[in-house]
């Protein structure tokens, strides 16, 4: 399995993060050992924290005409029935700051409801069952609305010694209000998303002579960049890379980092499985340093009030 290595800085009391950009498949126990995989690279190149895509237990959903056999995938990597091997690699993780700490991942979840499309912290301490320390997915496509059932606008973060995360999943990205309120709100430092989303699409204006069939890929570079950016924090993105076993969809790939300024530092491939390890990120300081530089925080914080308050008053305008 490829690696790409990077250092962000000297700094080694800041954490080594990997992102898995990952081929998954239909197969649970092909993607269990897969990940059991990664977790050892993690461990042997002294990763701290290490991010797996969406659903990378069952992999990706897709429209069952024939009926069932979506339902039996998630039934069989439903998170209960694959606790061995996520208590085995919960119980690997380091205590010591020397090593692997947290593990996040995306699996599906059963509630009293029915299933969840789930993201789970792995820590020493920490229950991972206990659902306060679960992020549900709030923003389902019409597919995962077939399966699962929508989480509530409950955020989750959790506080790091090396700075706050907050995390979103695939298509909650495209919804700017909840980035928004874990910036100003939980005044998070990264929003860590694991993702399985799609790269095809079609966008043509012939009159322009401007075509795309990676629309979708598009949007996930730009949305990235634009959630580090418009709120001043870091964007940590695991994808699921390469066509769907199934329906041959085919998925963008590029897990990356990018800075609060909004500059991407480093992006994995969009054809093939890769991890990609950066030592020493600095989460806190980097952003006090950018905002330092450059605090539009502080502006929106004096005005929002006001426009909470106010709200918004339309004007019509006599046509001319």
């Amino acid at each position: 399995m490829r690696l790409i290595e990077r250092y962000f800085s000297d700094h080694e009391d800041c954490p080594s993060v990997l992102l898995a950009n990952l081929h998954v498949t239909s197969d649970v126990d092909v993607n269990l050992a897969r990940m059991e995989e990664v977790v050892q690279i993690a461990h042997q190149q002294g990763a701290n924290i290490l991010i797996f895509p969406e659903l990378c237990v069952t992999g990706y959903v897709w429209e069952d005409n024939a009926g069932g056999e979506v339902e039996d995938l998630l039934a069989s990597g439903e998170n209960s029935r694959i606790a061995a091997t996520i208590d085995r690699i919960r119980d690997g993780l380091r205590t010591d700051g020397k090593g692997l700490e947290y593990v996040f991942y995306s699996n599906v979840r059963r509630g009293e409801d029915g299933l969840y499309n789930s993201t789970f912290i792995l820590h020493h301490s920490l229950d991972y069952n206990q659902e306060e320390f679960i992020y549900d997915k709030i923003f389902l496509p019409p597919v995962e609305q077939l399966y699962f059932q929508q989480g509530t606008d409950r955020r989750l973060t959790i506080e790091t010694k090396w700075g706050t995360l907050g995390f979103l999943t695939c298509y909650d990205l495209c919804f700017v209000e909840m980035a928004r309120k874990y910036a100003f709100v939980d005044h998070v430092d990264a929003i860590v998303t694991l993702a399985h989303w799609r790269s095809e699409a079609l966008r043509e204006y012939p009159w322009m002579n401007i075509k795309t069939d990676h629309y979708y890929g598009y949007l996930w570079d730009m949305m990235n960049s634009s959630k580090a950016a418009y709120n001043q924090i870091w964007s940590l993105a695991a994808n699921a890379v390469g066509p769907h076993d199934i329906t041959g969809d085919y998925f963008w790939g590029g897990s990356g980092i990018w800075a609060p300024s909004g500059l991407k530092l480093i992006q994995a491939s969009n054809i093939n499985t890769e991890l990609i390890l950066v030592r020493n990120l600095d989460l806190r300081g980097q952003r006090s340093k950018e905002q330092d530089d450059f605090n539009y925080h502080i502006d929106f914080a004096s005005f929002y009030k006001t426009i909470q308050e106010e709200g918004s008053c339309p004007r019509h305008l006599p046509l001319a």
